[in-house]
């Protein structure tokens, strides 16, 4: 017997962990042909495989271990002993150092060449984790810049050469560049310059939570006017709100900035949205659901025709909750089309269009136009207005899956809004697939995790007056001191069973709807929060911010 059986090739190995099916690696087959691609690459652009599912199974074949690279800190003296050209060369990252050996990351793990170009540089024994190659050259490029630019240094820097500057002739734009490299160091979200009565106050949003971050001097409000004129606004008009955008380049990375700005007494207020121009595709597991309950997203996005609705405040990540929900489906077998604002993630098996007010292509008119185009599945980005509604649920009814987001507080909340929304019951009741209630916590940072006994308030709100042992962040250089990094997603799932559309169909009181659905398996998503919680996950307190204090005590599906 072969002591060493040969290794699999990556398409046996993702279909042996049920990620892909044969099907799927003859068609990126048939493409490889033609673009010359690695399979592995091919499956990942074809949007059938995320790069984290090649890699984790790249990992289990050659047993070295994945690592996380959001989770890693980085020892500058380690980065030190090598230069950026070698690492990006040959796609590693050297971060630790214990005892006599060196942690590095890595994709290519079958080269033995790094192994002894990294124990020639250092003298130490390498120990290799394997990671994604995107997020190997992302981080090479923000280790090594940071390094050689002491972004925090810098900008004390340039602040006090621009509050010297009495007639103004140094301009702003280092500043603000330099600000902007600083908001995507610590992963924000949004930028926010807020004038005071004495001051600015600059701050970012970092996972879902504002974080003070400089103070300037009132007379820098200058930056506003540099913003505004990146962002192709009339700087002349300081009376009323204005939206804008414009586009940087920021460690090798595209980004998109849109701006808005509002009065306030004091001033300009203004906000910058950071949006990445190249974003992954994620998978299920990897936004937060449970196992079992992907099952059951499963067998929702696999129903032949009717509507699913993703709800939950603006930047709780419906959007990319859809796109995992089409990766699921077989899209060789599907003509999907979708109409969005932006499109956020480019998939080749999507028909995928753009609203463009101006030329009058909106929501509404894309569903009419779509049902030309023989479509199986159309994704419409949001359901904001009557005419919205009622295309999307015209083209559920009429053999079609919708996939499309609403907003409202709670899963049930989607049946009066679509009442609200001109929607007759009886309809809502006949195309009423499944609804998904998403919110986002943020996570406990896996490097200063520790454990504590919990306090008979933290029980009571968890409602598990036995439970002796929760988890928070002591606070670290990785996560800022605040002991959260990242973030994951709390839910509810509400699927529409022949009882439930009875109920609906027949315009029944909400609260008998509710009853219905809390006896028939509801996950609702206090429950889910909690059981993050109790896995040290998240905390009682981000529970409580998220969810609130007051309306985890009420029914679970209550609409507000």
């Amino acid at each position: 017997m072969n002591p060493h059986p040969p290794k699999k090739r990556i398409g046996e190995l993702l279909k042996d962990r049920g990620v892909i099916t044969e099907d799927h690696i003859k068609y990126a087959l048939q493409v490889q042909k033609v673009t010359g691609t690695m399979l592995g690459e091919t499956l990942e652009k074809l949007g059938f495989v995320t790069e984290t599912d090649t890699v984790k199974a790249l990992a289990e074949q050659s047993h070295i271990p994945y690592l996380d690279l959001d989770s890693v800190l980085v020892d500058s003296e380690i980065l030190k002993k090598f230069n950026k050209q070698i690492c990006l060369t040959n796609l590693f990252l050297p971060f630790q150092r214990v005892d006599g050996d060196i942690k590095v990351a890595a994709y290519n793990i079958q080269d033995e060449k790094l192994g002894r170009l990294i124990s020639k540089r250092t003298g130490l024994v390498p120990q290799i984790f394997i990671a994604e190659r995107t997020r190997i050259i992302n981080a090479i490029n923000k280790f090594y810049y940071f390094l050689e630019n002491p972004i925090e240094m810098q900008i004390e820097t340039e602040l006090k050469l621009l509050s010297q500057d009495i007639e103004m002739a140094r301009g702003t734009d280092k500043f603000i560049q330099l600000l902007l490299h600083l908001a995507i160091k610590r992963r924000a979200t949004d930028f926010h310059i807020q004038p005071m009565k004495d001051s600015i106050n600059i701050s970012f949003r970092i996972d879902g939570v504002m974080t003070p971050i400089i103070s300037l001097p009132s007379g820098l409000d200058r930056i506003i006017t540099s913003l505004k004129m990146k962002a192709d606004m009339d700087i002349a008009e300081q009376r009323l709100p204005q939206d804008g955008r414009f586009s940087a380049s920021i460690l090798n990375n595209p980004y998109e900035f849109r701006a808005s700005t509002t009065v306030s007494p004091h001033g300009q207020n203004m906000v910058l949205r950071i949006l990445p121009m190249q974003t992954t595709f994620v998978g299920m597991e990897q936004l937060g659901f449970f196992e079992e309950h992907i099952h059951i997203l499963d067998k929702m996005f696999c129903e032949p025709f009717g509507i699913i609705l993703l709800t939950g405040p603006t930047g709780s990540g419906k959007s990319t909750t859809l796109y995992a929900g089409i990766r699921r489906l077989n899209l060789m077998e599907k003509n999907v089309m979708t109409v969005e604002e932006p499109i956020e993630y480019e998939i080749p098996l999507l028909r995928q269009t753009q609203v463009n007010a101006k030329a009058g292509y909106t929501f509404a008119n894309a569903v009419r136009f779509f049902l030309r185009h023989d479509p199986d599945v159309m994704l419409v980005g949001e359901i904001r207005d009557k005419e919205t509604a009622a295309a999307a649920i015209t083209a559920s009814t009429t053999g079609h899956l919708v996939l499309s987001t609403l907003h409202t507080n709670t899963a049930v909340g989607v049946i009066p809004r679509l009442k609200d929304l001109g929607i007759q019951p009886f309809l809502i009741a006949d195309s009423l697939v499944g609804v998904v209630s998403q919110r986002l916590v943020r996570k406990i940072c896996a490097n200063c995790r520790t454990a504590y006994q919990p306090s008979d308030q933290e029980k009571n709100y968890l409602k598990q007056p036995d439970l002796n042992e929760l988890f928070k962040g002591a606070g670290c250089e990785i996560c800022g001191g605040t002991g959260y990094f990242g973030r994951t997603l709390v839910y509810e799932l509400l699927t529409i069973d022949q009882q439930l559309a009875g109920l609906i169909g027949q315009n029944a009181d909400m609260g008998l709807i509710e009853e219905k659905y809390k006896n028939n398996g509801f996950v609702d998503i206090f429950s889910i929060t909690a059981a993050k919680v109790t896995q040290g996950i998240t905390t009682t307190e981000e529970a409580g911010r998220v969810l609130g204090q007051i309306r985890q005590t009420r029914s679970a599906g209550s609409s507000n």
